[in-house]
C-alpha cells in the first residue's frame, strides 16, 4: 500500500516518468523509506493494468532508452483517496525503534549509554539534514514541505525524549 500511495501521490502533482518518480522518492524520503527501484516499476505496471495510470507519451534523450511518461487517471485519483483513507483509518502510529525500546531495560548500563549517545547523534544529524532540505527547497511542493516538517518535529520530540532517558 505504501508504494502505491507514494507513486499515485507523486502523479497527483504532475505527469512523470519512472526514473523521475524514483528520483523524487530519494530526494524527499531517502532516509525514511525503503522502496526498491524495481518495486517502483512493478507498482507502475500494476497501476497501468488496473486503469489507475496511463502512459501519455515518451521521452528520449540521445543515447538513453525511451522513457514512458505516466499520468494518473480519474480512477487512480479515486483509488488514491481510498488508499489514504484506509491508511489513516487503520495504521497505528509506530516507529521501528518502538520494538527495540521494549527491551531497553535488558541492556547493561554501558550499552544503554552507548545506545543513547549514538541515537542522539543520529537524531541531531538528521534534524540538521532536514533543516537544510527545508531551507534549500522552500518553494517546492507543499507535500514535500509537509513531510520534512513532520519529520523534523518527530525527530526533535525523540531527541527531547532521549534526554529524559539519560537522567
Amino acid at each position: 500500500m505504501k508504494i502505491e500511495i507514494t507513486i499515485l501521490g507523486l502523479l497527483m502533482e504532475g505527469n512523470l516518468y519512472g526514473y523521475e518518480i524514483k528520483k523524487k522518492i530519494v530526494e524527499r524520503l531517502e532516509d525514511y523509506v525503503d522502496i526498491k527501484f524495481g518495486s517502483i516499476y512493478y507498482a507502475i505496471k500494476k497501476s497501468v493494468d488496473n486503469g489507475w495510470v496511463k502512459r501519455v507519451g515518451t521521452e528520449k534523450e540521445s543515447g538513453n532508452p525511451e522513457r514512458y511518461v505516466y499520468e494518473i487517471l480519474p480512477a487512480g485519483k479515486k483509488h488514491y483517496k481510498k488508499l489514504l483513507k484506509q491508511y489513516f483509518d487503520s495504521n497505528f502510529i509506530h516507529f521501528d525503534v518502538d520494538i527495540v525500546l521494549m527491551f531497553f531495560d535488558f541492556l547493561s548500563d554501558e550499552q544503554k549509554e552507548q545506545f543513547l549517545e549514538e541515537r542522539t547523534s543520529i537524531m541531531k544529524d538528521k534534524i540538521d539534514s532536514i533543516k537544510e532540505k527545508i531551507e534549500r527547497n522552500a518553494g517546492e511542493e507543499k507535500s514535500y514541505r509537509h513531510i520534512l516538517t513532520y519529520l523534523e518535529h518527530h525527530l526533535k520530540a525523540e531527541l527531547a525524549w532521549l534526554k529524559t532517558l539519560k537522567s
